[in-house]
């Protein structure tokens, strides 16, 4: 027995000091409610922690992006329901334009309706934004752009109007052989001076009296112009009257069995391609495009199918009046009223068309709306939305730097081509939807797997780095007694040499 050095009560408290550890360690875990509260707590648990804690605010992000985008396409689908109702009413004016019950009066108030509609559809397109994304303009389609076969930029002779979701990257090279034309016609005033004539200027009947005056004459040839929804531009004192689009379909009548000297009969004309080959991008000639290639042409709007309804659609821009031919300033009138496919009108860049010119449609891969909707590099979405403004629908076309509303419901005739051109429109917004929806059944899908994921990794998280409270509350409780034993027995030891002491007496 010795009182120099109290060996139990050394040991014992060597012991308290590590069940003291414990207990703190247990309390700790029960305040934070994590089992991993340092590295030395679980080194590969806290790694594992870690990633998956990485991985899970990614999910909710990505998530949240993806939330993001079904708003982005619910406010395309939004304004495209509106553009659908006005191509609706715009159908219904037609029809009702089609029937012959009207006086050309009344089908020119109808126009005036058509033209307003026509421009809310091109203000919609360009209006229609989401943070400040404009998502109905083209920036949410495919990257396209005409080029001329030198790589110049080529927009001044066509423009690429749609691209379908089907076709791929790549480049479509063409022919440009004509342009389409207006039909036209020429009249003289002076022919007419001194005549009680009839004669009719399609459905617009025309009456001249002998003692009208030359500017009667031009006056009555214009309002029968404008009922007509025909333009008349003069040269040199003669009238011309032109189409205001382009186009086979697009004919001037004069008709007079009083003076059958005047009667003539024009026809537009509808812009010719040749030499059209899709090739990938790499270069390589595509075989299933090209094996089965279609082209249709409606005046200077032109549609290149495949086979599988890959499409793009172009748009040959000219003006109607080469230069030094025709009355300064005209766009419509070509020379002296002839076409000669020698020497064709200019295209809108001021460029004389002195033969074919070559053409390319450099289509390239999506545009820049993505929606990053993974928690990892390059998981993202490509959303593509066409352009749907006025010119892609086909209802005005570019002419000499100006835009012309093309839907003519002056006429029967016309009013029954607006009805086509109408019903291929609203099948184009119908498709445009038709993704749209598709892309929002994809992106909700995707939220519902996002979060799913999210809440399995939550739980495996949980199963390594938090605290099983019932678990830690009875080591805690063990640590506890064990502690108050230590305590109480050190105690003890801590009395051993007091007891020695009575050896001495």
């Amino acid at each position: 027995m010795r009182i120099a050095n109290n060996i139990p009560a050394l040991t014992t408290l060597l012991t308290l000091r590590a069940t003291d550890q414990q207990v703190v360690g247990a309390m700790r875990r029960l305040s934070t409610g994590s089992k991993i509260n340092s590295a030395k707590d679980d080194p590969a648990g806290l790694s594992i922690a870690n990633k998956l804690g990485i991985q899970i605010s990614g999910l909710n992000r990505a998530s949240q992006n993806s939330m993001d985008g079904v708003s982005l396409i619910q406010t395309a689908d939004g304004s495209l329901d509106t553009v659908t109702n006005i191509i609706q009413r715009m159908r219904e004016l037609a029809i009702q334009a089609a029937g012959d019950v009207l006086e050309p009066s009344d089908k020119s108030r109808i126009q005036l309706e058509i033209n307003q509609l026509i421009q809310e559809i091109n203000d919609n397109a360009y209006k229609t934004e989401f943070n400040r994304i404009k998502i109905l303009n083209g920036e949410a389609h495919v990257l396209a752009q005409s080029l001329t076969s030198g790589g110049a930029p080529g927009d001044g002779v066509a423009s690429v109007l749609y691209t379908g979701a089907s076709l791929p990257p790549g480049h479509l090279r063409y022919t440009i052989d004509s342009p389409g034309l207006p039909a036209e016609i020429k009249l003289d005033p002076n022919a007419l001076l001194g005549s009680d004539v009839t004669f009719r200027l399609n459905e617009v009947s025309v009456s001249i009296s002998a003692n009208d005056s030359p500017d009667d004459i031009r006056g009555k040839l214009g309002e029968a112009a404008e009922l007509a929804a025909l333009e008349i531009k003069y040269s040199g004192g003669v009238a011309f009257l032109a189409n205001k689009a382009a186009g086979a379909e697009q004919t001037i009548d004069l008709t007079s069995t009083a003076m059958p000297a005047i009667n003539a009969r024009s026809t537009g004309t509808d812009a010719a391609l040749s030499h059209v080959e899709y090739e990938n991008s790499d270069g390589t000639p595509n075989a299933e495009f090209n094996s089965n290639v279609s082209v249709r042409s409606d005046g200077n709007q032109v549609t290149v199918a495949g086979p599988k309804g890959q499409i793009i659609r172009l748009g040959v821009k000219v003006f109607f009046s080469p230069a030094g031919t025709g009355p300064s300033g005209d766009d419509f009138v070509y020379g002296d009223g002839t076409y000669s496919a020698a020497a064709p009108p200019p295209y809108s860049d001021g460029t004389p068309v002195a033969s074919a010119v070559d053409m390319v449609a450099v289509v390239k891969d999506y545009g820049p709306l993505y929606l990053q909707v993974g928690p990892n590099f390059n998981q993202h979405m490509p959303v593509s939305i066409p352009q749907l403004d006025s010119e892609t629908l086909g209802f005005i076309e570019y002419t000499g730097g100006a835009a012309k509303i093309i839907l003519d419901l002056g006429s029967t005739a016309g009013a029954n081509k607006a009805i086509s051109i109408l019903d291929k429109a609203l099948a184009g917004v119908t498709e445009a939807r038709a993704w749209i929806g598709a892309y929002q059944n994809r992106l909700e899908q995707t939220v519902m797997n996002l979060d799913s994921a999210s809440i399995n990794m939550e739980s495996a998280r949980s199963r390594i780095q938090d605290t099983d409270m019932a678990y830690a509350m009875t080591e805690y409780t063990q640590f506890n007694v064990k502690y108050q034993a230590g305590i109480a027995i050190l105690a003890q030891a801590n009395q051993r040499p007091q007891q020695i002491l009575s050896l001495l007496q």
